[in-house]
Order: structure tokens, then sequence, then C-alpha cells
């Protein structure tokens, strides 16, 4: 354990949570979720220890599996992710992991459950910004199954051409040009990357990578300019270039504008068994409990939570082109 934890660095939410454990565990409990925080990026391994270790102590404390499952699914073990993950949601009751669950659906090789997850009432009832994740985790699905044509349909909403909250999509800008490049239509994909690594001022994405740049600097604010004026449905027009080279003639040499911008303790079965006739039931139970029957979803179906994204459209921006339905 790094030098120095003591568990008082986690946030007021957590400690809240943390407070149904005795004073001792939820002591012991923090620390290790904070070194596996301090751990993540330099020692995940290690970092994944620390979390399955906390789960071990503290499993009946939702925010204590979530943060379990989290690291699970970052080193790519999407069946104890999956577990820990639904676990953590029928003990907060928050569905905002729900996307990372329909991805360890993907993960496991079983798109069509991710489809299903996204055809769920909990689905329905996203966030946008939770809404716009699921989305994405469902265009990939349709892609697993070599609809690319569906996919691509799935991330034509809304907050493909609009800001939510004051800020660009730039995850589902690269998920977007990963699905055009599938459709062997790798201009438009490449325009999408573009826009990705000018606006990604924050490294949200490998975007600036792909295009051989370098990664970006962090940023006190962002690089864009134009605000709802930035050149996004140029990736989708051939002759954008020849125009905006003509308007800068005319304007005699302007630069033109550039998107830049323990007694607490679980069984140490219920955290990480290993018995697969248990997992096998259980993840018919969570199936059963938290994903909406059917033989699986539809295009309409799947794209439900896009009425979240909707929501968030800008009535004030201007129109960007007209919305193609994945239905």
């Amino acid at each position: 354990m790094p030098e120095g934890i003591t568990g008082r660095e986690l946030d007021k939410e957590t400690h809240e949570e943390l407070r149904g454990l005795s004073k001792e565990t939820a002591e012991r409990v923090g620390r290790h979720l904070v070194s596996a925080h301090l751990l993540e990026d330099t020692d995940p391994e290690t970092a994944l220890a620390h979390a399955r270790f906390a789960a071990r102590l503290g499993g009946r404390v939702g925010i204590v599996r979530e943060v379990y499952g989290i690291f699970a699914y970052h080193a790519g073990d999407y069946r104890t992710a999956s577990r820990e993950l639904r676990t953590a949601m029928r003990i907060t009751g928050r569905t905002d992991v729900l996307p990372m669950i329909a991805d360890c659906e993907r993960g496991l090789g079983r798109p069509e459950r991710a489809l299903d997850i996204a055809a769920s009432e909990e689905a329905a009832a996203l966030g946008v910004e939770s809404a716009i994740e699921l989305m994405m985790v469902v265009a990939g699905a349709y892609a697993d199954t070599g609809d690319v044509q569906t996919a691509l349909r799935t991330l034509e909403i809304p907050a493909l051409r609009h800001k939510i909250d004051g800020r660009w999509q730039v995850r589902l800008w690269v998920a977007y040009a990963d699905l055009l490049e599938r459709a062997d239509r790798e201009d438009e994909a490449r325009r999408w990357m573009t826009l990705a690594a000018d606006a990604d001022t924050e490294g949200l994405t490998d975007a600036a990578e792909r295009l051989g740049r370098p990664a970006p600097a962090p940023a006190e604010a962002p690089v864009l300019e134009g605000d709802e004026q930035i050149s996004v449905l140029d990736a989708f027009d051939p002759y954008a270039q020849d125009e905006q080279d003509g308007a800068d003639d005319a304007e005699d040499g302007d630069a033109p504008v550039d998107a830049g911008a323990d007694a607490d303790a679980v069984e140490t079965d219920d955290v990480d068994g290993t018995d697969d006739a248990a997992e096998a039931a259980d993840d018919t139970e969570d199936d059963d409990a938290e994903v909406a029957e059917g033989d699986g979803a539809e295009a309409g179906d799947a794209t439900v939570t896009a009425e979240s994204a909707d929501a968030a459209d800008d009535p004030g921006a201007p129109e960007s082109g007209t919305r193609e339905e994945s239905a």
C-alpha cells in the first residue's frame, strides 16, 4: 500500500456509503480504494488487487462493488466486471453503470445481450450522458454482428452534431469514425477523427495519437473557435474544402477558423468466486431481473435511449442537417 494513505482522501459521497461499516473496516476499505486509484495508471495489476480486497472487506457497500467492477472492466475481466457492476446496481439503485454492463456482454461475445439491455426499462431512464455511452455500446454490438450500417445509424443522433452541456462528445466522434472506417468510408472517417483530435483538449481519446500527433497538453479552456458554428457537417460534404478555399481567397488571405478546439466482510466466494455453475446461475438471475425479455432488440428498440439524447439538443443552436433514424 502506498505510504501515507489514510482513506480520508476519498470523496464525501464514498465516505457516506462506507459509514455502514464499522469504523475499523471502513478505514481499511478506504485505504485500499485510495490505493487502487493512485496505482491505476502506473501499476494496474496491483490497483486491481486493492480493489478486489476492498470488495472482500466491504462487499455489502455498493460503491465498493462498483469500484471493483470498474477496475475489472478496465483489466478485461468482463465476467467479474459484469457480476460486480450488476451487484452494485442492485445495492445502490444507480443505473449509470448500465452501459458498462452492456459492454461486458460484448466482451463476453454476447452482443445480443447488450442489445437486450439497451431495450430495458432501466436503459430508458438513463440520463443524457449515460444514454450516449449506451448508444456507443449498442452501435458496437451491431457491428459485432456484422451490421455496420445499422451501427452507423445508431450513432447519428443530435449529440453527434451538437454540444451536450457545453461539451462536444469527442468519444462519440471517435466511435463514429471507427464505424465509418469499417464501412470503407475512409475519407469521412478521417474527417471525424480529425474533429475529435482537434476538440479533445483533455486527452479523453486516442484520436491525436492515431493521426500521428502528440497527445494534447492539458488546457484550461477549449481551443475550439466558432462555438456551434464548428464545421461538423463538413465531415459529410466532399465540396466543403473547396468552398472554404474560395472564401479564404475572397477575404484577402484571412486564416480559416480551425476546430482546434470483518462483521462487515462478505464471503470470498461472493466477491471473487470461480465456480462456473454458480456464475451461470447468477447470469440467468441477473438477466431475468434486469434485462427486458425478448429474442433480441431490433434497431428501433435498441435506440430507445436516443430519446434522452434528443432532449439535450440545444434549441438555440443552428440546424446541422437531417437526422437519420436508426429504425
